[in-house]
């Protein structure tokens, strides 16, 4: 169990690993880093301890409405447990490139996949239990021992996660093929998060009254549901409250269920595993011969980086995603052009608010189109000019913004006034040419797959960016809400981020 090949063993080479990817995603900024987490641990010791005495004074009974509300926030964390679990496992497959080694390898292929889904379990739980034991480390201080049963609860829950994402990734391996279990699956994950946010802001869109209502509403038929003391699914709740032997069936079901989803998914991950590793090969296609550069090379440029993104709908989608954290905010505006009650005010916080969102996406687009170049040395050889290559790269992450903030600048310039929709397009126009410059005076080269991870650069390139795209929102605010003169000001600051980020530019490479 302890040597070679034992589950121990493979379990802490599965840790090493994931230390080791941690380790690296921070490289070179150890100070900062441990600046970072000490202020972290005070946080979490500050507020586990206040939370601690809290919990100590409130009666532990297991009532329908402590079930319920336990229940239901269970339910949250096991869905956005099964979305990271889902990301970690199709990761796992895709991107870790030793499939072909587990495969031929003397250990028994279960206990590789125990080991492996056992490190994903504990990688899935591992944020929710640092916060867990933040606040339970004070508990017995204060004689909280009956709130103690949650963290092992919340362990198992990990367990269970896990199980029924294993579930749905073997469902889709069956489904629709490995190649596309991967995108879907990367999509989904991404999806639950922005699902739960979304819709936490649809009360917002009512009135407080009839907001008030409807909340009791979800409330009184949510709890009597989850709350259920008879009902299987307030099992884990209960177990957390520590009743009788729930914490003991809740282990079996939780444990059972992760074993099993792993016997089911190992029970076909071996023509599963060679179809993945099947996918690097190409079959050979005619192509067509060389055709000259009628249209130009920026043009060419251009099209080459949109035609990359379009053939990797898993980066598309990572790009895309963070535009339905704003679907609210459209609909807000809907709802307030429908009632007429648009003022001034209020365009001006949605036209920052879209100028937001346009330089959002310039700057993901800058990032991808200038710095993660998969064949630098194939551009750099090319008998263009450096500089026309970035602005080309730079053109092709502008177009889009431009196009997407276009739809709000017609808005504005129909629904409130045109000048309006001339301030939103001037000052959006500048935020997505301010975002693209900087992309190409600080490049941070990369791969695509480490798009997740692109403002890894230096705390003060990220502050000065930050200014820059603050200074533009609000300069783009005030000018809609009728203040174009109190818009210098932000404008002027903007540009004396951007005069400094241009100087402090790295020397070019010859």
């Amino acid at each position: 169990m302890f040597g070679p090949g034992g589950v121990l063993f493979l379990l802490r080479h599965e840790m090493l690993l994931t230390w080791r990817a941690f380790r690296a995603s921070g490289k070179g900024r150890h100070v900062r880093r441990i600046i970072f987490y000490s202020i972290m641990i005070a946080v979490l010791g500050f507020g586990g301890y206040w939370a601690a005495r809290f919990l100590s004074e409130v009666e532990s009974k297991p009532s329908v409405l402590m079930l319920g509300i336990t229940g239901g926030v269970f339910a949250i964390l096991c869905s956005l447990m099964i979305s990271q679990a889902l990301m970690l496992i199709t990761e796992s497959l895709y991107q870790r490139g030793d499939l072909d080694l587990l495969l031929s390898s003397p250990v028994p292929l279960w206990r590789v996949l125990i080991v492996r889904m056992s490190a994903i379990a504990i990688n899935v739980g591992l944020f929710y239990l640092i916060l867990t034991a933040a606040v339970f480390v004070w508990l017995p201080s204060f004689g909280g021992w009956r709130w103690m049963a949650f963290a092992p609860s919340l362990l198992l829950l990990t367990l269970f996660s896990t199980a029924v994402a294993l579930v749905l990734a073997r469902l889709m391996f069956a489904l629709i093929g490995p190649k596309n279990t991967r995108i879907v699956a990367q999509i989904l994950g991404s999806l639950i998060g922005a699902a739960f946010f979304i819709a936490s802001q649809i009360p917002r869109f009512t009135e407080d009254e009839s907001r008030a209502q409807a909340m009791r509403d979800v409330f009184d038929a949510i709890v009597p549901v989850v709350g259920d003391p008879a009902s299987i699914v307030s099992l884990p709740a209960r177990a957390a409250f520590g009743l009788g032997f729930d914490i003991w069936i809740w282990g079996l079901v939780a444990l059972g269920s992760f074993m099993l989803a792993v016997w089911w998914y190992a029970s076909r991950f071996a023509r599963d595993a060679a179809a993945i590793s099947g996918l690097g090969s190409r079959r050979k296609r005619n192509v067509r011969a060389a055709r000259g550069m009628r249209s130009g090379v920026n043009a060419t440029l251009i099209a080459k980086e949109w035609r990359l993104l379009r053939r990797d709908p898993l980066l598309l989608s990572q790009i895309l995603l963070p535009l339905l954290y704003f679907a609210p905010l459209f609909a807000v505006f809907g709802a307030r052009v429908g009632e007429g009650d648009l003022t001034r005010i209020s365009a001006a916080g949605f036209a920052s608010a879209f100028v937001l969102l346009v330089t959002s996406f310039a700057a993901s687009l800058a990032w991808l189109t200038v710095s993660a170049e998969d064949a630098p040395d194939l551009i750099a050889s090319a008998p263009v000019s450096r500089d026309q290559v970035d602005v080309a790269k730079s053109m092709a992450a502008a177009v889009p913004s431009v196009m997407l903030l276009l739809p709000p600048v017609i808005g504005a310039a129909i629904l409130v006034t045109p000048m309006a929709g001339m301030w939103m397009l001037i000052g959006g126009a500048a935020a997505i040419l301010s975002t693209c410059l900087i992309a190409t005076w600080h490049q941070t080269p990369g791969s695509r797959k480490e798009f997740r991870r692109r403002t890894r650069g230096s705390l003060m390139l990220n502050l000065g960016r930050s200014f820059v795209a603050m200074g533009w929102i609000g300069a783009t605010g005030l000018a809609v809400a009728g203040w174009p003169l109190a818009a210098i000001i932000p404008a002027i600051i903007s540009g004396g981020f951007m005069l400094a980020l241009h100087e402090s530019r790295p020397p070019r490479e010859v």
